[in-house]
């Protein structure tokens, strides 16, 4: 319910505004040279127009950027006349920008003794305190200005703010009756002092204040949801409720209220009530769509999506439904059918969710998380020709994205495209800049495309690079091992990577199917039974490549009537190699 209090610093934008132009800092001394001529024994007249020109040549360089000479000619300005105030003024806001607060400060004190008649030196000088935090230094400033300029209606703002955060509440509130008293009531001045109420935790002084603009204004709505949020924090439901009704009554067409509304009666347990508050809100064309998607972002993390839980089924329903309602009322925008897919995504409703998101991109196409959600169910659905179609459309669209071109590798791999896979994955290797994560993963895709397309010393190198980027990357340990084992080379070092993958993600069938299998290459039967083993009870048993396997190593320890029937059984699970046929026809393995 609290509002950010709303601060008011008039002077920022001075403070700030000598940062425009340039980057050069303040220690970028050797560019700045001061004429020679600039103090000395000089007539009155020639020593005004060399301030003078010390001044404006200070102000060209800080316009320029150049602020280290700007701040040694104002200097130098200084030192020819000691009582330049537009110089102090200036050297405090350069000060300032460098961090230098102290002499920023003293600065702007300075310049205000010099010249009291100058409101801007004053406003840097309140300004400036604030931020440092001085503040019975700004409450003294921003006194000062009123004392001489009493009808500057912003600078009681300024002064209530850092009366307040010195927590001096009353006198802060004396300052809005003063304003009251000398400009009139406005909605400005109810809202300003409500937040600091409430900022300051006054919730009942907040309700003392909007019960009296109620009163003084009953044709207010906004002053009516205000004050039932005041009453739901204070527990007092009922008077809550009328005040939302009340605000409704007065203006049926405040979306607003209605989501306020909303989530009073979610907070209520009137879950019914609460969603039809909701669908009238959504259905408002004229409400910005960005609040309703957080709205229904946390509807969604309400529900917790248990689908044992009825309530939590009901809240996914009433999301699902909000959606509909947000897609007929923004018809232009493709943010519904992303948050639609987002919802879909975490239900595991992943061939819907690609749907939705591709309709998204339909009005969203330049949005690059939409193509990336994409992308990843294109690669979870194995929809390889649709990855392939959906990663160079994108490529299109973000050229120096090295994202895509993974994506289209991996697709091209998995297509038998295995020249355009290579190149693809090169491209996108090449676009990758101060990512170590991601380059190691082309590596480790390279090496993968390079073994299927059987060019083995690119994709031992491949495989190298990846692992030297990240030598404990289980994906690219076993892959790599697997293949020098199908090849007969370098089982030592299959051997070692392979363990190295196992020790680091224990319990894997397919992990543990490499070792075996590095194993049976080694001659070292019996050892390699007894992993297979413990891959097809870990869960391999279901994997026809996996049951393959324990077949061969059966053939090699003499049982060939287990050997023969574990083939026939890989082959009825498919996924099995090529050969399969031919060692259940033969009954022998296939070298």
């Amino acid at each position: 319910m609290p509002r950010p209090l709303r601060s008011f610093l008039p002077v920022l934008g001075l403070v700030l505004c000598a940062a425009c132009g340039g980057s050069k800092g303040l220690g970028d001394r050797a560019a700045a040279t001061v004429p020679a001529d600039a103090p000395g024994d000089l007539t009155i007249k020639d020593k005004r127009a060399t301030v003078m020109r010390l001044f404006m040549e200070a102000n060209e360089a800080r316009l320029k950027g150049d602020l280290g000479r700007a701040v040694q000619l104002y200097q130098a300005t200084l030192k020819a006349d000691p009582a330049n105030a537009a110089s102090m003024f200036e050297l405090a806001k350069l000060y300032h920008q460098a961090q230098q607060g102290d002499a920023a400060l003293a600065l702007a004190k300075k310049a205000v003794a010099t010249d009291k008649d100058n409101i801007w030196y004053r406003f840097l000088l309140a300004d400036l305190s604030t931020q440092l935090g001085d503040l019975a230094g700004a409450t003294k400033a921003y006194q000062d200005i009123l004392a001489r300029w009493p009808d500057r209606y912003e600078v009681y703002f300024g002064l209530a703010n850092v009366l307040a955060q010195q927590q001096r509440i009353g006198e802060a509130q004396q300052v809005f009756r003063n304003v009251e008293a000398r400009f009139g009531p406005s909605e400005e001045l109810v809202m300003r002092e409500y937040d600091m109420l409430v900022t300051a935790g006054r919730i009942e002084d907040a309700r003392t204040l909007l019960e009296k603009a109620v009163a003084a204004d009953p044709g207010s709505t906004q002053y009516y949801g205000m004050l039932a949020e005041v009453y739901q924090e204070l527990g007092q439901q009922d008077k809550a409720l009328a005040m939302y009704e009340k605000a409704l009554e007065l203006d049926p067409d405040n979306s607003m209220t209605r989501i306020s509304l909303a989530q009073y009666y979610y907070d209520a347990g009137e879950h019914e009530k609460a969603f039809l508050q909701l669908r009238e809100a959504f259905a408002d064309p004229d409400l910005d769509i960005d609040p309703k998607m957080q709205l229904l972002l946390g509807l969604y993390e309400l529900s917790g999506n248990n689908p044992e839980d009825s309530t939590s089924q009901q809240l996914v329903r009433e999301s699902r439904e909000l959606i509909d309602v947000l897609k007929k009322a923004h018809p232009q925008t493709g943010k519904p059918w992303s948050i639609e897919g987002d919802f879909l995504m975490r239900q595991g409703k992943t061939a819907e969710a690609r749907d939705a998101f591709r309709q998204a991109l339909a009005y969203e196409k330049d949005k690059f998380p939409i193509w990336s959600a994409l992308l990843q169910l294109d690669l979870q659905l194995r929809d390889f020709a649709a990855l392939h179609d959906d990663a160079e459309k994108a490529a299109e669209l973000f050229p120096t994205q090295p994202e895509l071109h993974l994506y289209d590798g991996l697709a091209l791999s998995q297509l038998k495209r295995h020249d355009e896979a290579i190149e693809a994955l090169i491209t996108g290797r090449d676009l990758v800049v101060d990512n170590k994560p991601l380059e190691a993963q082309f590596w480790s895709a390279l090496g993968d495309a390079y073994n299927e397309a059987r060019d083995f010393s690119k994709s031992d190198a491949a495989y190298d690079k990846a692992l030297a980027i990240d030598r404990d990357d289980v994906q690219v340990l076993n892959n790599y091992a697997y293949y020098l084992s199908e090849r007969g080379e370098k089982l030592e070092k299959a051997e070692q990577m392979s363990r190295h993958c196992n020790d680091l993600a224990p319990g894997v069938p397919t992990y543990m199917d490499t070792y075996a299998w590095i194993l049976y290459r080694q001659g070292r039967y019996a050892d390699a039974r007894t992993w297979q083993e413990k891959a097809l009870n870990a869960g391999g048993s279901g994997e026809g490549v996996l049951v393959e396997h324990y077949g061969d190593i059966l053939y090699k320890l003499g049982d060939t009537a287990g050997a023969l029937e574990q083939w026939k059984k890989a082959k009825g699970l498919g996924g099995a190699s090529d050969a399969i046929d031919r060692k259940v026809s033969e009954g022998h393995p296939v070298e």
